[in-house]
């Protein structure tokens, strides 16, 4: 697979370059839910990364750099791609599922008037913070059914996307996180896996990381309250096996009661007699003195 992987121009739209390990984890996701090759969505797909690993069909999609793009259909030669501002995209379109890496904290202010009218047709609501949450909202509209994104935590939890938050509420169907996931940063990054069909409350969490390849923590969450908070680590918690415990208390204070046994023998032996002699002998000085 070509890459186009400038870092310069990557620093500018701040994104992250994925690594195999990540781009094999989301790969193993979207066969959980969907069968045999299937037409993907991809609004940043630069040059086609994510969906290296993934049986496809076809590759829909934008990115805002035209090198990405012409790297991209050298890639996935059974493509509908095109250079253009995700928030400037408006192709009729429907494919199976939504992947997406969007880049991370672009703040509404930076982008063009047209994108920002844009926006606001379609999410009167979003005018200020980053548009992390326009990212996955507008690119549900040309998913069937599934989405599968990389996001920067913050979605999660940060006042600005509290909307974002509400609108997507019922259709959370796995709320990850994954650690050591990019090349050239070390932060961790929620995977976040939306079911537009879904009916139960339940949703699956887990810690992956990357550099281990495995699976380190995971939970249910059946809390509608509870489900945008992120999944933790459980701390290991020291066994008391509590029949040695009391084993060790029972022993100490045998061991206790043997010292004291002997303190007070040593008492009864050693220091009475010694007082006692001592007074005695004073006594005896003063008898002596009164008749010299």
């Amino acid at each position: 697979m070509k890459e186009f992987n400038n870092r310069d121009i990557a620093d500018k739209f701040a994104e992250y370059i994925t690594g195999q390990e990540l781009r094999k984890y989301l790969a193993e996701k979207v066969k959980k839910y969907i069968n045999g090759e299937i037409i993907v969505f991809d609004g940043a797909v630069g040059s086609g990364q994510l969906e290296q690993y993934i049986s496809l069909k076809e590759l829909v999609g934008c990115d805002i750099q035209n090198k990405a793009i012409e790297v991209a259909k050298e890639n996935y030669p059974n493509n509908k791609l095109i250079a253009s501002s995700f928030f400037d995209y408006n192709e009729e379109v429907s494919c199976d599922c939504t992947i997406m890496n969007p880049p991370f904290s672009i703040k509404f202010k930076d982008l063009s008037i047209k994108e920002q009218e844009n926006i606001q047709k379609q999410f009167s609501w979003k005018k200020s913070g980053v548009v992390d949450d326009i990212f996955v909202l507008k690119s549900l509209k040309y998913s069937k059914q599934y989405g599968f994104y990389i996001l920067f935590p913050g979605v999660a939890y940060r006042k600005t996307e509290e909307q974002f938050r509400k609108i997507l509420k019922n259709t959370v169907l796995e709320l990850n996180i994954i650690e050591n996931a990019f090349e050239d940063t070390s932060i961790p990054v929620l995977f976040l896996i939306i079911d537009k069909e879904k009916t139960e409350v339940k949703v699956h969490k887990e810690i992956y990381d990357c550099k281990k390849k495995s699976i380190v923590h995971e939970e249910i969450c059946e809390n509608l309250e509870e489900i945008w908070q992120q999944p933790r680590k459980e701390e290991k918690k020291e066994e008391i096996n509590i029949e040695a415990l009391e084993r060790e208390i029972e022993i100490s204070k045998k061991r206790r009661r043997k010292i004291e046994d002997e303190i007070d023998r040593f008492i009864a032996e050693e220091i009475k007699p010694f007082s006692s002699g001592t007074k005695r002998e004073d006594k005896e000085d003063k008898q002596l003195s009164i008749f010299d």
